[in-house]
């Protein structure tokens, strides 16, 4: 009797131990099942985020403001949804306003000034670059972090690096994406990830600002998505906070480089 109650004991907690850990998905702040998560398409992927506990494994996922979950059309259920062209517009306008003010205010320096010395570490063999900024050559610096939905999707190749492509044939320009935050063991593991294996290519150009000291040069620490272009006599052409995909602003930023060169 006793060595059946040890046998059905030890089949309970192996049991117990080796069962699957329960994974329970949210789109924002709404819980969505395992089947509607994976039936989202890539494109609207914003930013995922996977957190791990002894018990229970967290998926959440946001969306851009273009999409969001309807749970109140239908009763009971929870559908995928892509706001007007109308609300879209206006939503861009007020966050457009909103931050136009705070974004000059945030910056440390300005069009026309002489552009700070800056020393960074390279992620793709860890070099030192004690002073980046080399006179007679034109800058493209992209401040970025894992973290930063919104310099994610600025860094997508149709975005600013359709930009960059353009430039290809100048020698005396440079595309310098600045990682701040992230150590190389953090980038490794990101770019390594399923959401960071999108922009693997940042792993052979992209360097690290660690204690974001380069950042705070250019802007109030942390501020992001930051861009700035730094012409061949070392003066900024041009600075920008907030996100570039529009095909204006993209232009714009090809005209500035140009100019630089």
């Amino acid at each position: 009797m006793k060595k059946s109650c040890l046998i059905l004991f030890i089949t309970v907690l192996a049991t117990t131990l080796f069962a699957a850990i329960p994974t329970r998905y949210y789109v924002g702040k709404i819980e969505v099942s395992e089947s509607f998560w994976n039936q989202m398409p890539d494109s609207i992927d914003y930013i995922s985020g996977e957190f791990n506990y002894d018990t229970l494994t967290i998926k959440s996922r946001e969306l851009p403001f273009t999409h969001y979950i309807d749970s109140v059309s239908n009763h009971g259920r929870y559908i995928l949804s892509m706001r007007s062209p109308e609300v879209i517009a206006e939503l861009e306008r007020a966050y457009s306003m909103m931050n136009r003010n705070l974004r000059e205010k945030s910056l440390s320096v300005h069009v026309g000034e002489q552009a700070p010395q800056i020393q960074l570490l390279r992620y793709r063999d860890e070099s030192v670059s004690v002073s980046l900024i080399i006179p007679g050559h034109c800058y493209l610096l992209s401040f970025w972090a894992t973290w930063c939905g919104n310099c994610l999707q600025e860094l997508k190749p149709e975005f600013i690096p359709s930009v960059v492509d353009r430039l290809s044939d100048e020698s005396s320009f440079h595309f310098i994406p600045v990682c701040i935050d992230a150590t190389a063991d953090d980038l490794h593991s990101f770019f390594n990830s399923q959401l960071g294996s999108k922009w693997h290519y940042l792993s052979e150009i992209t360097y690290l600002d660690i204690d974001r000291k380069a950042n705070e040069k250019f802007s109030e620490s942390g501020i992001m998505p930051l861009n700035v272009v730094i012409g061949k006599d070392g003066n900024i052409l041009y600075i920008h906070s907030g996100s570039i995909k529009d095909k204006v602003s993209l232009a714009a930023l090809y005209d500035v480089i140009k100019s630089g060169l």
